[in-house]
């Protein structure tokens, strides 16, 4: 079995970009929407999940707050146009056969972890649709990350992930947590970028290796700014860190992938997306009876706080 997530957000901000000046006859903006719509129909053509779940942001948890009051401080306001569409997007996923969820105060991408994880221990494959470094952290067994190709598309294994990056993804937090992340306005070290990083996690095995060997760091610059990079380097530990502890809003058994067409035929009827009401009306006039909700077996498990990953 297979359980699509997808980074709610991510797909917005991407359709957003991409299609420009796209509205109804009423004036009122559609390119998001009709990004995303025409995304989550091509994932599901190409990836047939049995599960699928579109996740929202929240909000910024208080946990990274208390860390960093200015953590995202420096992101651009929401475009307007943008802000319209959101609303829509709430009745467009399950019309497409997507829950959707958003957890009051948490980030996507910590709900995505849960999940992903969640499905791990069920023996249910995830696959993340995504393009959020963050989230490269949990490639692994049972879990990838999918990209759109213009061929068709491709599922991220932990040898791609680590052809790009030059470690394995459970070593990523250890380079972002030396390189920061400027997007979320998290400092790293001065001049330490990616590739620094990732010769003295290769080197040193893990960032822990690197802070217990000190004395092997060639460049004496380098060296110093480490041995006086501690409380820093804790701190963004704690940021790039994604959570594992947070309780699901809905067990993975509740998320069936389920389209409604007669509730497309009536979105796409509003947002005036022809092509796609055409496709709708299709589907409903050949519609069958739904097939059984298939059966996620979730275990019970105590959450407690991940490490690194």
């Amino acid at each position: 079995m297979r359980l699509l997530l997808v980074d709610g957000h991510y797909y917005a901000y991407r359709s957003f970009y991409a299609i420009r000046e796209l509205a109804n006859s009423r004036g009122e903006p559609t390119n998001a929407l009709y990004g995303i719509a025409k995304a989550l129909k091509r994932m599901v053509a190409e990836l047939k999940p049995d599960f699928a779940a579109i996740i929202m942001d929240g909000g910024l948890p208080a946990h990274r707050l208390e860390q960093q009051p200015d953590y995202k401080a420096n992101r651009a306001e929401t475009p307007a146009a943008l802000v319209l569409q959101f609303p829509l997007i709430e009745q467009l996923a399950p019309a497409l056969g997507f829950t959707y969820l958003r957890v009051e105060d948490q980030e996507a991408d910590d709900v995505l972890a849960c999940y992903a994880r969640a499905a791990q221990r069920a023996g249910i494959e995830a696959v993340l649709a995504t393009n959020d470094k963050d989230l490269m952290q949990l490639v692994g067994d049972g879990i990838s990350v999918y990209q759109p190709t213009p061929e068709g598309f491709q599922l991220l294994d932990p040898a791609a992930v680590e052809a790009k990056w030059g470690v394995p993804p459970e070593r990523i937090g250890d380079i972002l947590t030396l390189t920061g992340d400027a997007v979320d306005n998290i400092p790293g070290l001065p001049g330490v970028g990616p590739k620094t990083a990732a010769a003295w996690i290769k080197q040193f095995g893990s960032l822990d290796g690197l802070l217990a060997n000190l004395s092997q760091v060639k460049s004496d610059r380098h060296r110093q700014m480490l041995t006086g990079a501690g409380e820093q380097l804790a701190r963004n530990r704690i940021m790039v860190t994604l959570r594992e502890d947070l309780p699901l809003p809905q067990p993975i058994a509740a998320l069936p992938y389920r389209p409604d067409p007669a509730a497309q035929v009536d979105l796409f009827t509003l947002l005036e997306f022809k092509g796609l009401l055409a496709e709708a009306k299709a589907a409903l006039a050949h519609q069958e009876p739904a097939p059984p909700v298939p059966q996620a077996k979730t275990p019970s498990v105590q959450w407690t706080q991940g490490e690194l990953l």
